[in-house]
């Protein structure tokens, strides 16, 4: 007995390799009809090399369309990630039911759309939790289509509203940053701990120290009142909290500012400048020499204080005697990954490097807000300006017709230098 005999599956299979040999077979001689037929037919025709050409054409247009549509996938999955990379930054709050698997929903639905989730608080409230999350999107997804998918995930009462990429940096480390490099500043560290929001300061007392939705009530030193308002996220019981902290930190921080000994010998205190200094700041403007203020502000007039302490893009800091005279000031006003920067000190404090105390603190201030690099545009006959920058390391670029222009790069800069001459 054969081996097909006694084994029906192997007999079976012999018989469909002799089916299929013969179809292929069949196959052969058909195609080789048709090719001679094919043949004989253009040979008597003038555009037979037209047809033949137009063919191979075809074959080759068809052969880099299979091509493209093979390879098409993975391409748009690196168009896809560069998207997340270069999309939307947004800040997520949903209240979840405060039960095993309510967070599991949300982030499994969010993780579900591709929304890269980069940072996640808990917050507590009365009737439950709010999960806040820092997210990535790609490219086009709007604030609507994150809601949506949150709800899906369970979560109620959804706010979603653009975030700042400086927010994606752990909230301690974030607020240590900010108080290392600006001593007291407590705008700069309110907004750190809850985002961006606008800050208002009342004299008196005003109502007791609170929050209601959107609003935030708390003490200032001195018995006036911050209020601060969001209009599209209701603060917490740990937000307000934090803002408590965050005042606390301030004021004790401004009761131990250490007096900066220059290298003139005089002592000043380099601080983060307040509303509450418009007076001080326009009286020093004042005993400034013409000259002096014409060189700072390219022979115009100073812009209005006030709003320049407000302006949400702006530094301002002071450098004060002990006995609380202003009599140098620094701004630095930043755009994207680089920032302006700009000087003035009173005339009798000139020579005294107070200037270059003020430049050193801002520098450091810009490296704290991730600033790539730090300009200033100087009269070329403001010398005093010009040696400060040189001081602290900045560069000469260039010197267009009474302008010059100073640049200092922050990647691995080196601690500042302490060499060279300062009039300022």
């Amino acid at each position: 007995m054969t081996e097909a005999e006694g084994n029906p599956k192997s007999a079976k299979r012999d018989r469909t390799s002799r089916s299929r040999e013969l179809v292929e077979l069949a196959a052969l001689f058909i195609a080789t009809g048709a090719a001679d037929l094919f043949v004989s037919t253009l040979a008597h025709n003038r555009v037979a090399p037209v047809v033949l050409f137009g063919l191979g054409g075809l074959l080759i247009v068809t052969a880099a369309g299979r091509w493209w549509w093979t390879h098409r996938a993975p391409a748009g999955r690196v168009v896809a990630a560069e998207q997340m990379r270069t999309g939307m930054a947004w800040r997520v709050r949903a209240t979840v039911r405060d039960v095993p698997g309510s967070l599991a929903g949300v982030t499994a639905a969010l993780a579900a759309h591709r929304y890269d989730i980069v940072s996640l608080q808990v917050l507590a409230v009365p009737d439950g939790v709010v999960d806040e999350f820092l997210v990535r999107t790609p490219a086009g997804t709007t604030a609507a289509n994150i809601a949506v998918v949150v709800e899906l995930g369970g979560g109620r009462e959804v706010r979603v509203v653009p975030a700042d990429v400086h927010e994606f940096v752990d909230l301690p480390t974030r607020v240590l940053t900010i108080a290392a490099a600006t001593g007291a500043d407590p705008d700069r560290l309110l907004r750190a701990v809850l985002g961006e929001c606008g800050i208002e300061r009342k004299p008196g007392g005003g109502k007791k120290s609170g929050f209601d939705g959107t609003s935030m009530r708390l003490a200032e030193a001195g018995g006036g009142q911050v209020v601060v308002t969001r209009p599209r996220l209701p603060f917490t019981p740990a937000e307000f909290a934090r803002a408590k902290a965050a005042l606390d930190l301030c004021r004790r921080l401004a009761g131990s500012l250490v007096p900066v000994v220059l290298a003139s010998g005089a002592e000043v205190i380099i601080r983060p400048a307040v509303v509450a200094d418009v007076e001080a700041i326009e009286a020093m403007h004042a005993r400034c020499g013409a000259e002096t203020r014409a060189r700072r502000y390219g022979g115009g007039e100073p812009p209005p204080i006030e709003p320049l302490l407000r302006h949400e893009a702006t530094r301002v800091l002071l450098a004060e005697t002990p006995d609380g005279a202003v009599i140098g000031m620094a701004t630095m006003l930043r755009s994207g990954r680089c920032a302006q920067i700009g000087l003035l000190v009173e005339d009798g404090w000139q020579g005294k490097r107070a200037g270059s105390a003020l430049l050193e603190r801002l520098v450091t201030l810009a490296r704290a807000d991730g600033s790539a690099a730090v300009i200033a545009i100087a009269h070329e006959t403001n010398t005093p300006m010009i040696r400060a920058m040189r001081r602290v390391g900045a560069q000469v670029d260039h010197v267009a017709p009474d302008l010059a222009y100073l640049s200092l790069h922050l990647h691995d800069r080196a601690a500042l230098s302490g060499d060279g001459a300062d009039r300022n």
